[in-house]
């Protein structure tokens, strides 16, 4: 009994990212319904034809707009492929959550992974714009995803150097600040060699997922922190960018992001992922990120 039990949930954990879109689908719909309406009639009108469609004793019309066929294809993929994302359902329920409210929207991921689809999806019509490390890998995704833009990027830093990278960072905080643009900074977590249109961009959200950190030769992700910080910094200061911070079971994810991010700017967590919300600085930008330095934590990478 205990095996079928297992079995089901199994079954049910596959298909979960297939519901997930199938329900911003509907809402989509009706958000695009509901839109319309307004705009043809007054609003006592328009309060009663949405009275009249919540009913539920009403048969909706077949003029009903259809699902933009690259969410069907999303649908399609994940109901039928047996490759679940990196992030479990509670992590990604987060920022589907945040993409309900922000998208379309521009939406920074460091890292190509199985949930790649996904989150070009769930900003559809949106700016979506992966950085990865695998070059090989990009030409893989993209070879049956040709919809999905990828960006090669070279990391320096390495997950052994990860103390000294942030020692250095606040011996040398006139170098390593908000305040200098990345693409003319020379502190040694910045990414300068990025294409122009990232840095000219304003990014609503940023999720970092990328690069590998889990053995000691790895890049790390301490400059995707860093330079992510620096770029929601960097706008103005009735704008915020929501950062996704994955493996935060990670000590150098938690410490660099303590770091940079800052604890005053963590939203909400769950499993291995944080959400920040960090606001822009204006003209007036700040030379610290943090107000308040976090004491170090070890940053010998984990196990997992």
């Amino acid at each position: 009994m205990a095996f079928s039990h297992f079995i089901i949930r199994e079954q049910i954990g596959r298909f979960w990212p297939f519901f997930v879109l199938l329900f911003l689908g509907i809402v989509y719909l009706i958000h695009v319904d509901f839109s319309m309406s307004r705009r043809m009639l007054s609003p006592t009108d328009a309060r009663k034809l949405q009275s009249y469609v919540a009913s539920p004793y009403i048969q909706h019309s077949s003029d009903r707009k259809h699902l933009p066929y690259p969410v069907m294809l999303a649908l399609v993929h994940y109901a039928t492929t047996s490759t679940t994302p990196q992030q479990n359902r509670e992590e990604i329920i987060i920022t589907a959550n945040i993409l309900s409210q922000k998208a379309p929207c521009n939406f920074l991921i460091f890292g190509l992974g199985y949930d790649s689809l996904l989150w070009q999806t769930l900003n559809y019509g949106g700016n979506t714009v992966f950085l990865e490390e695998d070059a090989n890998w990009i030409a893989e995704v993209e070879k049956s995803n040709p919809e999905i833009r990828a960006i090669h990027v070279h990391y320096s830093t390495l997950v052994s150097d990860a103390d000294n990278l942030l020692a250095y960072a606040r011996q040398e905080k006139r170098i390593c600040s908000p305040e200098v643009d990345l693409r003319s900074s020379k502190c040694k977590l910045a990414m300068t060699a990025l294409p122009e249109k990232i840095y000219d961009e304003k990014w609503d959200v940023v999720m970092i997922d990328a690069p590998r950190g889990y053995f000691e030769e790895a890049p790390g992700r301490m400059s995707a922190i860093f330079s992510a910080a620096v770029i929601a910094k960097g706008r103005n200061k009735k704008e915020s960018t929501h950062i996704l911070l994955h493996d935060i079971d990670r000590s150098v994810e938690k410490t660099f992001s303590m770091e940079f991010f800052c604890f005053k700017n963590l939203v909400e967590g769950t499993g291995k992922l944080w959400h920040f919300q960090i606001y822009g600085d204006g003209e007036s930008r700040s030379s610290e990120f943090c107000r308040s330095v976090p004491v170090a934590a070890s940053l010998a990478p984990s196990s997992n």
